[in-house]
């Protein structure tokens, strides 16, 4: 389905493009920051711009009052909509050498953004941009611990209170900010080059889970704190010049996480000393890419690329040396939570991650009736990082030695493309895929065969109709694990096949009408349908069925009133076969009788996901009055039939083969609804007022009945939650009132 087109230009910016920003008072120094760098830059070249200029832009001022019921958070979750005034610039300022233009949205605000560019044409160019951006998650979250927004989390009696009144209240958010420039110099052509520079900052608190013991036990959901920093350079030279084309070009990335290890006291015993735990959050790394691309034209209307690169990802950690776990094993008193001690044989793991690709393009159309292309792509990972092997008497192995994982990938294929009689174009691919994996137990290589074909007719100038077909063939040999025995738990993985990797065949069918009768009417009609079948799987995914159906147009009235609409329809149907047995069990092969205990199950999955909107501009005073409606909706509804195949038992209690089924499996809508009105009060100045109403509702069954304190039947606390994603619906009304003045 695609993104909805809402209109929110009340907003000046689309109310999907944001992700994180920093505090309003960071936010304001950073500002000045910027503002200094823009009337710099324009003291500049005020002495260029003493020639013959133009100087053109619009200023902005918007006003908006927002009403919110339900989950403030889930409706700014990328934006910050607020009682306040929203400010607006955008400036465009050239000569016949010299430009310069600035933009700058939500001035104040946790969405503001600056842009300013400028240059002398044909020489160089430069850029500076800053951009904030929240991620809002949770509003008033819960949690019964104490330095929530630090790295050491601890409560100060066990249990911990089962008051909820008296647990810290804090929001889940991270707040993003983006700043870097880049210039570019054009002058010494045909050679160039180019240098960028950029920084990400990400502070805030997210949710994480963990286990009151390593071995299982209390889920215990951690406010976590944020604070990341990555730096970003970029550098490029290069060579323009018919029939030649290339460049070399170096970047790297430096992370750094300004927090050590979340440690947090295990809820699973009263003893702080022995059992705070950790939480290992992401490790300081770099990377650098070195990379080279070339072209040349070449005769028979030819054309040869190649790009060429290899990078390299670093990083270093401690490592413990204990772990929190149950010890009961080794003491006589039930229920002791204690520390584990292993044995490594190095306490710092370096991790060391390269690689390299290749990728070669020829692209001909050697007679007016014919094109085609042949590429190669390759793709390879070498994992340099440390094997640590840890011994530890209390876990079965006792000595374990972690994997380097790496893979390959080749890629190599074909396209042809034929003008035929009638209007007709044919399209004709084929491509072939190898990946090989390293310490992939079940399937370490797949090879895909892909196979394309697609017809476009546009033999009516009011018409262009196209139809395709794409078959997957995807092969993968099976490697069995090693058994020790009957009772062994890998006995199950003879017969799963997991679907990232199973061998599958997927046809792939479309069709597409566009029509363009009148020169104010257009429509289209599009149809996609997807069958992926699982074909040597016994115990996983089988099948994957998908339909989508588009339509779209717009239709401009007497040159008074336009009309657009669009209905986008996906159906999925995802079919699993699967068994459940008891551990240890010698009833792991699916084709034995089913027991009260051991026997298969089934869920078919549908979804069904389908988003509308209707929309009008209606010209009442044409270039004066201006009214325009919309309405949007998306709407996703899934469902779960799960089937035990076997008969119900007096042990299953009020279970059925209806009441075992989820009906609400990942089910939520939206709907918006805008009126907006604009006059233009002169050429350079005009006004705007308008209503902006937008509901979510969610419905899944994973949050209905959310509970701080989760509770098992006999009444034993099972974790500590903190209201993370809890309730998201929400209803909002928004007025707003804007002003805009054009030069």
């Amino acid at each position: 389905m695609r993104e909805l087109p809402i209109d929110h230009s009340w907003k000046q910016r689309s109310i999907l493009t944001r992700e994180n920003a920093r505090t309003i008072g960071r936010k304001s120094m950073k500002s000045k920051v910027f503002i200094f760098v823009v009337i710099f830059s324009t003291i500049a070249f005020s002495s260029a711009f003493a020639q013959e200029r133009k100087l053109e832009g619009e200023v902005s001022v918007t006003g908006v009052a927002p009403k919110i019921e339900g989950q403030k958070a889930k409706f700014n979750e990328y934006r910050d909509i607020r009682d306040g005034v929203y400010g607006g610039v955008d400036l465009r300022y050239d000569t016949e050498k010299y430009y310069l233009d600035f933009k700058a949205e939500d001035v104040g605000h946790k969405t503001q953004k600056y842009v300013l560019e400028g240059g002398k044409w044909g020489s160089f160019k430069y850029h500076f941009d800053y951009n904030e951006i929240p991620h809002n998650f949770t509003y008033g979250a819960k949690s019964f611990y104490t330095g929530v927004g630090g790295s050491n989390l601890t409560y100060p009696t066990h249990p911990p209170s089962a008051n909820i009144s008296t647990w810290t209240t804090f929001d889940y958010s991270l707040e993003r900010t983006n700043y870097g420039g880049g210039f570019k110099l054009d002058l010494l052509k045909p050679f160039y080059f180019d240098v960028s520079f950029n920084k990400d900052q990400r502070k805030g608190i997210y949710p994480f889970g963990a286990a009151g013991t390593t071995s299982g036990g209390l889920s215990v959901e951690l406010p976590a704190p944020i604070d990341f920093v990555t730096d970003n350079l970029k550098l490029e030279a290069g060579y323009v010049k018919n029939p030649f084309s290339f460049s070399l070009g170096y970047f790297y990335s430096e992370f750094r996480n300004n927090n050590g290890s979340l440690n947090f006291r295990d809820p699973a015993t009263a003893n702080t000393a022995a059992t705070t735990d950790s939480l290992t959050p992401p490790p300081n790394n770099n990377y650098y890419k070195l990379e080279f691309k070339g072209a040349v034209k070449l005769p028979l209307n030819s054309k040869f690329n190649a790009n060429l690169a290899t990078s390299s990802a670093q990083s270093s950690v401690n490592l413990f040396n204990s772990y929190v776990a149950d010890v009961t094993a080794a003491t006589s008193n039930i229920g002791i939570q204690g520390r584990t001690g292993v044995i490594l044989s190095s306490n710092m793991f370096n991790g060391k991650v390269d690689t390299q690709s290749y990728d070669f393009l020829l692209t001909s159309s050697p007679l007016y009736f014919l094109d085609g292309k042949i590429f190669y792509r390759y793709y390879k990972t070498s994992n340099r990082s440390d094997q640590i092997t840890t011994t530890d008497s209390s876990a079965l192995p006792a000595t374990f030695t972690n994997d380097l994982f790496d893979y390959r990938k080749e890629k190599y294929g074909a396209e042809l493309g034929f003008k035929l009689p009638a209007s007709f174009y044919l399209t004709t691919a084929y491509s072939h895929v190898q990946t090989k994996r390293t310490v992939r137990e079940d399937i370490p290589q797949n090879d895909d065969d892909i196979y394309g074909i697609d017809l476009r007719w546009s033999g009516l100038d009011f018409m262009v109709a196209k139809v395709g077909y794409e078959r997957l063939q995807r092969r993968g040999d099976f490697e069995g694990p090693t058994i020790t025995g009957p009772t062994d738990v890998n006995n199950i993985e003879q017969f799963v096949r997991r679907f990232d990797v199973a061998p599958r065949d997927r046809d792939t069918y479309k069709a597409a009408v566009d029509f363009f009768p009148m020169k104010d009417l257009n429509f289209s009609l599009g149809y996609k349908y997807k069958d992926t079948n699982y074909r040597d799987t016994i115990l996983g995914l089988r099948s994957d069925k998908r339909n989508e159906f588009t339509i779209d147009g717009d239709y401009l009235i007497a040159k008074r009133v336009r009309l657009f609409a669009y209905f986008d329809y996906e159906y999925v149907k995802l079919d699993q076969f699967q068994r459940q047995v008891p551990s240890p069990t010698t009833s792991y092969n699916p084709a034995l009788p089913p027991t009260s205990t051991a026997f298969n199950w089934t869920v078919n999955q549908t979804e069904t996901n389908y988003g509308y909107g209707l929309g009008a501009d209606i010209y009442i005073i044409p270039q004066k009055l201006t009214l325009k409606l919309q309405h949007n909706s998306y709407k996703s509804d899934g469902f779960a039939d799960y089937t035990y195949l076997r008969n119900f038992t007096a042990a299953d209690g009020s279970r059925t083969q209806d009441n075992i089924d989820i009906n609400n499996w990942g089910k939520y809508e939206t709907r918006y609804y805008l009126a907006k009105v604009i006059y233009g009060v002169t050429k350079s100045l005009s006004l705007s007022a308008g209503y902006a109403y937008e509901k979510y509702i969610y419905d899944d069954a994973q949050y209905n009945g959310y509970s701080y304190l989760p509770t098992s039947a006999t009444g034993a606390t099972l974790g500590y939650l903190t209201g993370a994603y809890k309730d998201p619906s929400y209803d909002a009304h928004v007025v707003f009132l804007g002003v805009a003045f054009r030069f």
